[in-house]
């Protein structure tokens, strides 16, 4: 079982097991988005739209792969263990880790977003 380390650790198995189902999630969004503009021949700029379940799919794998839940250290609270369920307060030395992380996170998970919505609309321009 994973201990708490701020800046580092705060989440265990089976919280960590839901933020990939929450990036599966949001990929499947983006990838039914793009579907729909290339059946329906919208116009490409709707594409544009894929950063936001694009970024909740990226946020979902990256807090997943890192051990780490974003939300978690905004709120201030932990939760390694097992099973999942039992959120504790994070000492106070170690939120500023968390938030810091948190913030690092988010920041890659958008930039992560932009890149892949921007490539797919550059894709469909020639298309339309």
């Amino acid at each position: 079982m994973p201990e708490y380390q701020p800046g580092s650790c705060n989440i265990g198995h089976a919280e960590r097991r839901k933020r990939y189902l929450s990036g599966v999630t949001g990929f499947a969004v983006a990838a039914l988005l793009v579907v729909a503009v290339a059946t329906l021949h919208a116009d490409p700029a709707w594409l544009l739209a894929a950063v936001a379940p694009l970024f909740v799919g990226f946020l979902g794998v990256l807090q997943a792969r890192a051990k780490f839940c974003v939300g978690y250290a905004m709120a201030g609270v932990y939760d390694v263990t097992v099973t999942g369920g039992n959120r504790e307060a994070a000492p106070e030395a170690g939120q500023r880790a968390d938030r810091k992380r948190a913030i690092v996170l988010s920041l890659k998970a958008l930039a992560a977003a932009t890149v892949v919505a921007l490539a797919l609309y550059a894709a469909a321009g020639p298309l339309s």
